[in-house]
C-alpha cells in the first residue's frame, strides 16, 4: 500500500512539482495550500508523513506542527527559505523532525522522506528489548514512550531515537558522524549543528542540562555518552 503523504505549500508550482515528482516515486500524495483547516484537514485522514511549508497564509507552519504534536507522531518535514539558526532551533522545538532549505532538489526531499520512514518502520524490535532502563529513566521502545521518576517525558521522534541510541550504546562514545548519519541518513560535514541541538533539547526535557549532567555528557571533539549503566 502506497505511503500517505500530505503536503501544505502555498506556492502551487512547487506544490506541483514536488506532488507529482513524489507520486511518481509510489507515494499517494495530498496537497493543501493554506494553513487555514490545515490541522483538521490532517488529523481527519491516515499519514504517514507530513510536509509543511514554513510561511503559509493563514496559520504557519510551526503553529500548525505544535498544535499537530498534541495527537500525531509520524515524521513532519519542514520547508523553509529561511536559513538561519533561530529558524532551525524554532523548528525542531516544535517537533519538526527534518527540514530542508529552499531551493531543494526534488531527490534530496525523496532521500530525506524514505530516511524517516525507514526509521519509523525500523523501531519494532523484539518483546527482550521493549524497555530501557536506567535508574529512573524508562524507556518504552514499542509504544515510543518515556518516563522520568513515574512522570511522562514529552519529546519529538527524532529525540526519541537520539536516546535510544544512545542508551544502547550506554557506556561508549558515539560519535558526531554516527549520530547524524543514523538520525538524518547523511553524512556529517562538519558544520551542521542539528544534533547538537537536539542533544541539548533532549537533556532539558529530561532535566539533565548544567555541568552535572546525569545520563547524556558530551565529549568534546568526540561526541556523545549515555553514562548510566541499564537495568
Amino acid at each position: 500500500m502506497a505511503k500517505q503523504l500530505i503536503l501544505v505549500e502555498d506556492d502551487k508550482r512547487l506544490s506541483e512539482l514536488v506532488s507529482t515528482y513524489l507520486t511518481s516515486e509510489g507515494f499517494d500524495v495530498t496537497t493543501l495550500y493554506s494553513g487555514d483547516n490545515a490541522v483538521s484537514e490532517i488529523l481527519s485522514r491516515t499519514v504517514d508523513l507530513v510536509i509543511l511549508d514554513l510561511m503559509l497564509p493563514g496559520m504557519s507552519g510551526l503553529e500548525i506542527c505544535r498544535r499537530l504534536r498534541t495527537s500525531l507522531n509520524c515524521p513532519i518535514v519542514m520547508l523553509t527559505a529561511q536559513d538561519d539558526d533561530f529558524t532551525e532551533v524554532s523548528a525542531l522545538n516544535t517537533g519538526v523532525d527534518d527540514y530542508i532549505i529552499k531551493p531543494f532538489r526534488p531527490h534530496i526531499l525523496l532521500a530525506r522522506i524514505n530516511v524517516l520512514l525507514r526509521r519509523c518502520k525500523e523501531i519494532a524490535l523484539p518483546p527482550s528489548d521493549e524497555f530501557l532502563i536506567a535508574q529512573d529513566l524508562r524507556v518504552n521502545v514499542l509504544d515510543r514512550s518515556i518516563t522520568k521518576a513515574g512522570q511522562p517525558v514529552d519529546v519529538t521522534d527524532a529525540e526519541f531515537d537520539l536516546l535510544v541510541l544512545l542508551m544502547k550504546n550506554a557506556g561508549s562514545i558515539v560519535e558526531r558522524d554516527t549520530l547524524f548519519n543514523s538520525l538524518r541518513g547523511l553524512d556529517y560535514n562538519g558544520t551542521d549543528r542539528s544534533v547538537d541541538q537536539r542533544v541539548s533539547m533532549l537533556r532539558r526535557k529530561l532535566g539533565d542540562h548544567g555541568q552535572a549532567s546525569q545520563y547524556i555528557r558530551t565529549v568534546r571533539g568526540k561526541g556523545y555518552l549515555f553514562a548510566r549503566k541499564l537495568c
